[in-house]
């Protein structure tokens, strides 16, 4: 007690200046302090969360200070010594300070400057003691240890690797020690792999520290971030590479495997270790291909894919290896054939059902597949991989069939690109299997409906890969071909008795033939053989219907061939009819809704009002009307089919016409508008309004007039009918965020469509948003101000007076909520939408930001709005961080403008206050990068980003930028590691990133610099326990 209460003392008050002094000067004391930590940390009796936030805090600045070395190895020091005398093994209470002190110990040795005076040599004696200790140490402890053993190798001196001859007896006969004295010695005792391996190996450690650091030291040797030394150890591991795979790894896995040997506690996680040792050596070592052909491991790898507790390690050392030496005809000339070898096994698996064994060696079999690929297409005619990979789609599991998908399309997209008579001759038939499979794969399940959604999705999406094959193989069976299955399927289907006809496979025979279209439309030759088949299945798709499912693939099939529909109107009536009982059986089965029939329909009928209105026009309107008077679909559903009857009448180009059928459209929902707005209870329905303005915004959306002959556009006669509707809907519903944002897309859709027909009205349209922003800030109303502005700034100059009284009456209302962090919490989507109109208003309008409005304020409107991003980056969310940030850069860039007739960084920085907003503005930047209080995407994005403002501000001033930086940096550093806001960094390493980014060659670099400084902030301000392995 009294040491946590010293511990939370320091870490959470800091206030005893001589009690925190003495405690970094009393390495016993110092010890207690990290052990009260620790136990706050992990003791589950702990639930006072700022107790343990605290003690995290503490740990991980700790683990920066120079005196962690000492106090972890004192710490393992004494608790494994505590162990050996006690029960031999470390009891539960004290696993956690050792994993803590080796990885400490492993996260300062791999961070620690090559050029440091570190006494590397003497650290790896004391890691190999503490690794052969007479006592079994948890794995995570074993992994800390090598990990730092590892990074002391790089560092090790000439003097350093002297053995003394007596560290060589009584090791004549250990056969490890044999071979690493025999490689040590031939590389002159002036290796640091042999030294490591030779103390190892005289101190008897267990094969399984053996294995794992051979399998950490070929992966650490990769991320070593000094290039020379990154090459210097590369050439050793290459070096000892043959003695690795032909001796060390085999005679590890022999004594593993044979417990008489040697000791190896831990048997089967000892060979599992070695076969992903091998596999890691054989990705990153460059291993000669005669020494892979002769290495007994490998050798053995079939017998290592049969036992069941190896299997995902072989399974992940044979993909590696097809992988690594796909290019070496040696080696390739031995593999291939024992791994083909392996059909048998999958085919035993398949009748056993072991669905991980068949998806296991499924990935070898596709990693062969593309791996292969030119063997099978070049002058060779063996297609057992194919044939074998046919029998993996056939496996009833989709998952196993969906690891072939990648090898399906670049082999087709191969056999594409160099087909001959002969190739294709050889590939037929198994393109034609293939075809079928897919066809199968297809294939929903009943209980489709009651999966989770993302199950739902992760099968359609196969489908619609499958469907893909079935388009590629079009390509080289040709389409008759693929077509002609597809009615041959559901003719077979049909000669059956109804009661054991299957929808799941006429379903996806029907999928099938929608996902040909694209092939059957771009189809030139024998085009009037392919109109048989089409029109028999568009003849009979009524009566295969006979299932949700199929009703749904059905209309989709009805929308997919429109065009053809268009060119074969003699079918349009059976289609009609057919898309009318889906939405009348839509209406009273709800199996109907689980499948999403209705919507089909609607997108069917959406597609043939657009594709085939001069013929069927009229009558999509009347049915639109039917529906919408009788309620038969949802209004989601419903506006579709308006958007097909827009886009189809709109490209009629007949304005009377045109307006007939807005006149038909806007009856119903003025009258239900008129309606609304009359009842008593209109205040509670608010879900009618909701349901006529995704009406309307369909109408502005899709009734796109571009030939007009002196008319008035027919959106600007609606729109003037539609003002007071508008504004009685605010009014009456102003605090629904969901209605006010469905008014202002109609007002962006207005702007749009209608264009410069619409600016007589701009005036109103402007008051109105000023006047229902003003009542309550709603961000819709600033993404609509912004919208002016995108498709008005470029009018003539009269125009700005309204752009300056919109903007001074949005600016003003909304500084307010700049003034309290919490409002502006509450409210991230004003704050975003404000910076992007601000944002836009430096691209289009910066003369009206650089005016002094009237009304007694004495400075620019572009001061204040300044002052308001500074304060809006106090808040830590992504959208709004983003928008401040855009308006930030963009201001900057602007200024940098020669063309620029006002440069308004000028007015940023024009007084002492507007000076304390800009060093403001960089430490809300640092927090961003270096606390993460912003997220990660902002710190470097392409636009919107702390490094983007940075970047800026250098080019601006950036010796007054640099003054500011290395002062945030001394605040944010300053206390003990227990205090400071920023323990996690060292001082060392916080001066060399302000050196790094002040001698940037370029903004390339700078951002570079930026980004990889916040990712090394990101992983070190971490919680301890979110990771094992830094």
């Amino acid at each position: 007690k009294k040491k946590k209460k010293l511990f939370l003392f320091s870490c959470q008050q800091g206030s005893d200046a001589k009690m925190a002094a003495h405690a970094s000067k009393d390495a016993a004391a110092l010890e207690g302090v990290v052990l009260a930590a620790l136990g706050s940390l992990y003791q589950p009796h702990v639930t006072n969360p700022q107790e343990t936030q605290a003690a995290d805090a503490f740990l991980r600045g700790f683990q920066l200070t120079p005196a962690a070395f000492d106090v972890c190895s004192s710490l393992l020091d004494q608790l494994l010594q505590q162990a050996r005398h006690t029960s031999g093994a470390l009891n539960s209470s004290s696993i956690p300070a050792v994993f803590f002190s080796a990885q400490t110990l492993a996260i300062k040795l791999r961070r620690q400057p090559l050029t440091s005076a570190l006494d590397a040599g003497t650290w790896a004696k004391r890691i190999v003691t503490w690794l052969s200790c007479d006592i079994r140490l948890p794995k995570m402890v074993v992994t800390q240890l090598l990990l730092a053993l590892v990074a002391t190798l790089p560092r090790l001196q000439p003097q350093d690797l002297k053995l003394q001859a007596t560290q060589a007896a009584d090791k004549s006969a250990s056969q490890l020690y044999a071979v690493v004295r025999e490689n040590y010695t031939q590389c002159n005792g002036q290796s640091v792999v042999g030294y490591a391996l030779l103390h190892l190996v005289q101190q008897n450690v267990t094969p399984t520290v053996l294995a794992e650091l051979l399998l950490l030291l070929v992966e650490e040797v990769d991320t070593l971030a000094e290039r020379s030394a990154r090459q210097r150890m590369q050439d050793e591991v290459d070096a000892w590479a043959p003695a690795v795979l032909d001796r060390l790894l085999p005679q590890v896995m022999h004594e593993a495997s044979n417990p008489g040997v040697g000791t190896c506690p831990d048997s089967v996680e000892t060979q599992e270790t070695v076969l992903r040792a091998l596999t890691s050596w054989l990705r990153y070592v460059k291993v000669d291909a005669e020494a892979v052909v002769r290495n007994p491991l490998l050798h053995s790898l079939l017998g290592f894919l049969a036992r069941d507790d190896l299997f995902d390690a072989s399974v992940d050392l044979a993909v590696q290896l097809v992988r690594s030496y796909a290019h070496h005809s040696v080696v390739v000339q031995w593999l291939a054939p024992r791994l083909l070898s392996l059909r048998g096994a999958f085919a035993s698996a398949a009748e056993a059902e072991d669905m991980d064994a068949c998806l296991g060696l499924c990935r070898i079999f596709t990693e062969m597949g593309e791996a292969y690929l030119e063997l099978l297409l070049g002058a060779g005619n063996d297609t057992a991989l194919v044939d074998l990979l046919l029998d993996c789609m056939s496996y009833p599991d989709a998952e196993v069939a969906d690891v072939t998908i990648p090898f399906w399309f670049r082999l087709l997209e191969e056999l594409q690109r160099r087909v001959t008579p002969a190739i294709l001759a050889q590939y037929k038939p198994r393109l034609e299997r293939l075809a079928g499979l897919c066809m199968q794969k297809l294939q929903f399940r009943e209980e489709f409906p009651t999966l989770p959604v993302d199950k739902q999705q992760d099968f359609k999406t196969f489908r619609q890969e499958l469907g893909d094959i079935l388009r590629d193989c079009c390509q080289l069976l040709g389409v008759e071909a693929v077509l002609q299955h597809c009615v041959n399927g559901l003719n077979q289907i049909f000669q059956t008795p109804a009661e054991s006809r299957s929808w799941e496979a006429v379903e996806a025979h029907l999928y099938c033939f929608r996902s040909i279209a694209r092939e059957v439309e771009r189809a030139k030759t024998n085009v009037d053989a392919l109109d048989a088949p089409i029109s028999l299945i568009f003849q009979h798709l009524p009566q295969f219907a006979d299932h949700p499912a199929i009703c749904y693939t059905s209309c989709l099939i009805v929308s997919r061939y429109a065009e053809w529909l268009r060119s074969h109107p003699s079918s349009l009536s059976t289609q009609v009819n057919f898309l009318n009982t889906c939405v009348t059986k839509s209406a009273g089965d709800a199996r109907y809704g689980e499948w999403e029939v209705a919507r089909a329909a609607a997108s069917a009928v959406r597609a043939l009002a657009m594709d085939c209105w001069s013929i069927l026009g009229a009558d999509i309107v009347a049915f639109y009307l039917h529906i919408e008077q009788n309620e038969l679909m949802a209004v989601e559903d419903q506006v579709l089919i308006l958007e097909g009857i827009c886009a189809g009448v709109a490209s009629s180009n007949d304005m009377p016409r045109t307006l007939s059928v807005l006149d038909q459209v806007m009856k119903g929902i003025g009258q239900r508008l008129t309606a609304l707005f009359a009842s008593s209870s209109a205040k509670s329905q608010v879900q009618v309004a909701l349901n006529e303005l995704l009406r309307l915004m369909c109408l502005y959306e899709y009734l796109d007039i571009s030939r007009l002959h002196g008319e008035k556009h027919p959106l600007v006669m609606l729109t003037e009918q539609l003002w007071p509707l508008f504004n009685q809907m605010l009014a009456l519903y102003r605090g629904h965020d969901e209605l006010v944002e469905r008014v202002c897309r109609c007002y962006k859709r207005i702007l749009r469509t209608c264009g410069e027909h619409i600016a007589p009205l701009l005036p109103q349209l402007v008051d109105n948003l000023l006047a229902f922003y003003q009542a309550e800030p709603k961000s819709s109303y600033l993404y609509t101000a912004s919208m002016v502005l995108k498709f008005f700034a470029h009018s003539a100059s009269e125009m700005d007076p309204l752009f300056a009284r919109m903007l001074f009456t949005l600016i003003e209302t909304t500084t307010p909520i700049f003034a309290s962090v919490n409002d502006m919490e509450t409210r991230p989507d004003v704050v975003e939408e404000f910076f992007y109109l601000m944002e836009r208003a430096v691209r289009c309008v910066p003369q009206v930001l650089a005016a002094v409005p009237a009304g007694g304020q004495s400075c620019p409107l572009m001061t204040s709005v300044f002052s308001c991003a500074v304060s809006a980056l106090a808040i830590s969310h992504n959208d709004a961080n983003k928008a401040v940030l855009c308006f930030l850069e963009q201001v900057y860039v602007q200024s940098q403008s020669e063309d620029a007739r006002v440069k308004l960084v000028t007015l940023c920085v024009s007084n002492t206050a507007v000076s304390d907003s800009n060093k403001m503005l960089v430490s809300y930047l640092l927090r961003g990068v270096v606390l993460g209080a912003m997220s990660p995407s902002r710190v470097d994005a392409d636009y919107g980003s702390a490094a983007g403002v940075l970047v800026q501000l250098a080019k601006v001033n950036g010796q007054q930028l640099q003054l500011w930086i290395a002062e945030w940096f001394e605040q944010a550093t300053a206390g003990t590691f227990a205090t400071a806001a920023v323990n996690f960094l060292t001082p060392e390493e916080a001066q060399q990133f302000q050196s790094d980014l002040f001698s940037a060659v370029n903004e390339r670099a700078f951002r570079r610099t930026v980004r990889h400084f916040g990712k090394l902030c990101a992983s070190r301000n971490t919680s301890l326990k979110d990771c094992e392995r830094p």
